[in-house]
């Protein structure tokens, strides 16, 4: 099949043009008001900033470069990636990875969050841990990609809770049988691992 006869073209009906519009005005006006006009980056920091504040750390990078968090308290960061429940496969991507930068998920200041979102705002639950064979596992990755190939590696939800004994946490919104339900309902093989019981909620954080 050509790229031509790929696709899925329809109409856009006026309602969707007219709510979108209104959608997208109000986030320039977020991003005037902060200064943050790249749209991408301004829903990334928003998310990020809503992440990091539910695990605890509160300081938010704004740079292009470092982790995405910090706690002001002590040296520990945080690395959030984000993922949408319409993806294939749900877990987190590492962009760009060189080996220096697969090692250091190995070192015990650093923690990793997977997000995964419905839709925009809609927070359904966070993948929260730090395991030093995290590192390891990136680092075989990198090293063990194809010749050539752009180095993005991508490890899946459920082998950071298998694998790497990764928590499952819980927003506010949501209750722990509700997100073992989401969990279970992806992957009947994660049913051991995300009993309502071992799901954490942001007190246990």
């Amino acid at each position: 099949m050509s790229l031509f006869d790929k696709g899925d073209y329809r109409t856009v009906p006026s309602e969707f043009r007219i709510l979108g519009i209104a959608a997208l005005d109000e986030l320039s006006k977020f991003q005037e008001h902060f200064g943050i006009y790249d749209t991408d980056t301004t829903i990334n920091n928003i998310r990020n900033a809503i992440v990091a504040n539910y695990l605890g750390f509160d300081l938010l990078n704004f740079s292009k470069h470092g982790f995405d968090a910090k706690k002001s308290t002590e040296e520990q960061y945080l690395e959030i990636k984000q993922c949408s429940v319409s993806s294939g496969s749900w877990g987190g991507t590492w962009n760009d990875t060189t080996e220096e930068k697969a090692r250091i998920f190995s070192d015990l200041r650093l923690f990793t969050a997977v997000a995964v979102w419905k839709g925009a705002s809609d927070l359904q639950f966070i993948i929260y841990g730090q395991h030093n064979g995290l590192g390891e596992h990136l680092h075989q990755l990198v090293v063990n990609r194809p010749e050539g190939s752009r180095s993005t590696q991508s490890i899946t939800i459920q082998k950071l809770i298998i694998d790497f004994g990764f928590k499952v946490v819980c927003p506010p919104d949501k209750t722990p049988a509700d997100t073992c339900k989401i969990l279970v309902n992806y992957k009947r093989s994660l049913l051991n691992h995300v009993q309502p019981e071992r799901i954490k909620t942001l007190r246990d954080i």
